[in-house]
């Protein structure tokens, strides 16, 4: 038991942690809400719409949509890979460091799906026109898996056990599903990707996992 409990303990960083549990926190208090009332009063308000960043000008929904989840195997899966990824992250380059990861992956994801949703609105024929939304973390949880993946890169596989072919594999095979699925926003995934790799080549300071 005191193995198990220090082997959870591993994972307790205090960003991450805090991140988690307000996803947990948020996801309860919108179910009870649900429940109460009937309505989602706490998704409609916060979830990524094109049509509401840049038509009505609700601006932090590209930021709270990141905190929102569908339902509770979305929450599991997502805060899941959360607890592993993102506290590994958040240990090599600091709590500051990747706060400012995850928050700005997360955003740069909810930036892509807006345009790339309205791209896709315009493109349609207006038959088969259909307005989207989003919630999820799993834009900046991309981000921190993007950061994982540079730092690893750059350690040549000497991080935590974690291996370039395991990174590598682990990414494609979450992009894979993404693609393969539906009600999937890939233009996020791909975009928090990106965006944590190339923060982590700012924000990572190879001095700090060496020393």
């Amino acid at each position: 038991m005191r193995e198990f409990l220090n082997e959870i303990r591993r994972y307790l960083t205090p960003v991450n942690t805090v991140i988690v549990l307000l996803c947990i926190i948020v996801f309860s208090v919108e179910s009870v809400l649900y429940y109460l009332t009937g309505e989602d009063s706490i998704g409609r308000f916060g979830e990524l719409g094109w049509k509401q960043v840049l038509e009505n000008r609700d601006y932090y929904r590209v930021l709270t949509y990141m905190f929102l989840h569908g339902s509770l195997p979305h929450l599991f899966s997502n805060m899941i890979v959360l607890m592993f990824v993102g506290s590994t992250v958040e240990k090599i380059i600091g709590s500051g460091k990747y706060l400012i990861n995850y928050i700005c992956s997360g955003f740069a994801a909810g930036l892509a799906s807006v345009y790339y949703n309205v791209w896709l609105y315009n493109k349609t024929i207006a038959s088969a026109k259909s307005y989207t939304v989003s919630v999820g973390a799993s834009g900046a949880i991309f981000g921190t898996v993007g950061a994982l993946f540079l730092i690893v890169l750059i350690n040549k596989g000497r991080v935590e056990g974690i291996s370039t072919r395991r990174m590598i594999m682990f990414i494609v095979l979450s992009l894979y599903e993404g693609f393969t699925a539906s009600g999937i926003d890939n233009a996020a995934h791909v975009a928090g990707l990106l965006f944590g790799i190339v923060s982590a080549l700012i924000l990572y300071d190879r001095r700090r996992l060496s020393g």
